[in-house]
């Protein structure tokens, strides 16, 4: 078949193709998900440019927006400054010369950088699991200079976005689709999923997973006049085997003036807390575990807390260990984390409790990080500022990365 030369006409022909596509909506789009073993960082792929080719992106939960390095694609188009789009994208602000191209600041979380960028708009395509062909959407990203990938993993080509705001990439689905803004999430430490129009998670999941997710707000916080586009939930308290921990509880209060609540997090790899948080934990952890004849070994950084593995009692859902739970808006609405998603091995003698000091002043108190989302599904409603979370799926025997693409082809067909 003859591939047009256009880059316009091929946009237009694309994005006919992705309305047929779409029409009745019967179908779910899916986000495969690989986890890099030498950075712990998540890494989608997607379908990008022309020639269209895949194309590897650090997934940042609470990212503004897509981004990779320029270059490799005829049919880019800068969006120009003081476009809908451009305002979309800068919040009103900074936004370029009357006549030029829409600048952005970019941010690179993972290597701690950011510079400026140029918003355009080009082909991005994503899987879907009922049809052979990929559904197409043109999708508007920022095209950065190459040292923005310093800190990403060696095949990562840029960030993949999916916070709270009108330009990341599962809001950007969302409009396309007509439908409510909405994903889901499914971390694994091998093949994780993300599913950018969640609607029909029965048909994904299950009816027992799905129907068994317990919600919570998302909490909203604001900078200077914007929203953030990261997602906060309200921790009330912390309790280590059913016991609660002294904490000052205006550390996890979600304040405009910065350094309180919980954050969810993608980019750090285990979770952060701040340091009197952190020291309240490992100590109740310490004493429970000394309580289940747990033998404490020297420390492997970056952790504090690590034990003898060899007569650690295994179970489906990893080590036997004192169970850590996160209590959110009321006493019956806790966040469960058990030795699966508590506890890292680090060698074949030791496990240890995987959390981090983030010192006395962080940004956020808590920053829950990937390891503890890990075999949990979250779905994420933007548009009632919802979380849905299930409790481990190792539970029922089950993991995120049967939701593959190919496992879930296996099963539907």
């Amino acid at each position: 078949m003859a591939v047009p030369h256009s880059p316009l006409l091929l946009l237009l022909l694309l994005h006919l193709c992705f309305s047929t596509l779409f029409h009745g909506r019967t179908f779910s789009l899916v986000i495969p998900l690989t986890k890099d073993s030498v950075t712990n960082q998540y890494l989608a792929t997607v379908y990008h440019g022309s020639p269209i080719k895949p194309v590897h992106l650090a997934v940042d939960l609470g990212g503004q927006f897509l981004w990779m390095a320029c270059g490799g694609s005829s049919s880019s188009r800068p969006i120009p400054s003081r476009s809908i789009q451009c305002i979309a994208a800068t919040g009103g602000g900074r936004s370029g010369p009357v006549r030029g191209a829409c600048d952005v600041i970019a941010a690179n979380p993972f290597g701690y950088l950011e510079g400026k960028a140029i918003l355009v708009e080009d082909t991005v395509a994503v899987r879907s699991l009922d049809r052979s062909t990929a559904a197409v959407i043109v999708a508007l990203h920022s095209c950065v200079p190459r040292f923005l990938l310093q800190g990403l993993a060696k095949s990562a080509k840029g960030i993949l976005g999916l916070g709270r705001n009108q330009i990341s990439f599962p809001a950007q689905i969302a409009t396309e689709l007509g439908s409510h803004r909405r994903f889901s999430i499914c971390l694994s430490s091998t093949n994780g999923v993300v599913f950018p129009d969640s609607g029909s998670q029965d048909s994904v999941y299950g009816s027992e997973i799905s129907s068994s997710l317990t919600y919570t707000p998302i909490l909203t916080k604001k900078i200077d006049a914007s929203q953030s586009p990261e997602y906060f939930i309200n921790v009330k308290a912390i309790k280590v085997d059913g016991n609660r921990l002294d904490l000052n509880k205006s550390l996890l209060d979600l304040d405009g003036g910065g350094g309180g609540g919980t954050r969810l997090s993608t980019v750090v790899p285990y979770t952060v807390l701040e340091s009197s948080i952190f020291n309240s934990l490992t100590a109740a952890f310490r004493a429970a575990a000394a309580a289940m004849n747990m033998k404490e070994v020297a420390p492997l950084a970056p952790f504090e807390a690590c034990f003898e593995s060899e007569n650690m009692e295994m179970t489906a859902t990893g080590p036997k260990v004192p169970e850590i739970e996160l209590i959110l808006q009321s006493e019956m609405v806790g966040w469960k984390i058990n030795g699966r998603n508590s506890m890292v091995k680090v060698n074949d003698e030791a496990f240890c409790l995987g959390f981090v000091d983030g010192g006395l002043k962080p940004r956020n108190a808590v920053v829950l990080g990937g390891y503890q989302m890990e075999d949990i599904v979250l779905d994420f409603d933007m548009g009632t500022s919802m979380l849905g979370f299930s409790s481990s799926l190792l539970q029922r025997k089950r993991s995120c990365s049967e939701f593959s693409p190919e496992n879930l082809l296996k099963r539907t067909g």
